[in-house]
């Protein structure tokens, strides 16, 4: 699995980018923004999703982590494919698109081409609790609860043990092990 890309932009095209890794050309599906961002002949940092299906292998490039991760969020919920979630994150800036969807702002929502009323709603009623969430955590605390859930804990539980970490511990290798600690309890 491809988790990002450092390279030279070969080409720029209205959905994707060509950028070359060592030789290899990998073409790099992306949002307005992110396209718009990246220039022929620039050296750059891509994170990628690498989105494998039955008929298709497609890179989805994004300039940050935050951007990667609300696109993972977005086609985990039914009825938003990637293309559809690329369609979102092309609304405006990752602000733009959190605002619209905490505000539960369906007119902005439904101004994306595949997305009809009920997709609207749903896009909001399943991550506006999740932004909120995260929104209250800082980044120290994202990293913890990031490592928990890739070591299989559950997000609910992970964010109830950083939350009754010890607020002086700053470090987040000593956060990790003391949210493990109370999580084997």
């Amino acid at each position: 699995m491809i988790g990002s890309l450092r390279g030279n932009i070969i080409e720029v095209h209205p959905t994707n980018v060509l950028i070359e890794v060592q030789g290899v050309g990998y073409m790099v599906r992306g949002s307005i923004p992110f396209l718009a961002s990246h220039t022929t002949g620039e050296e750059c940092f891509i994170y990628i999703h690498d989105h494998v299906r039955e008929d298709a292998h497609d890179l989805f490039g994004f300039t940050t982590s935050e951007e990667m991760h609300f696109f993972e969020k977005l086609i985990s919920i039914s009825g938003v494919g990637p293309k559809v979630a690329l369609a979102i994150l092309s609304i405006g800036t990752m602000a733009t698109v959190r605002r619209a969807v905490m505000a539960g702002d369906l007119t902005t929502l439904t101004s994306v081409p595949g997305i009809g009323t009920k997709t609207a709603q749903k896009i909001v009623l399943e991550l506006k609790g999740q932004l909120v969430e995260e929104s209250d955590e800082v980044g120290v605390d994202r990293e913890v609860i990031e490592a928990l859930t890739s070591l299989g804990y559950p997000m609910s539980d992970a964010r109830a043990a950083v939350k009754h970490l010890d607020p002086t511990v700053t470090d987040a290798g000593l956060r990790i092990r003391e949210a493990l600690r109370s999580l084997s309890k």
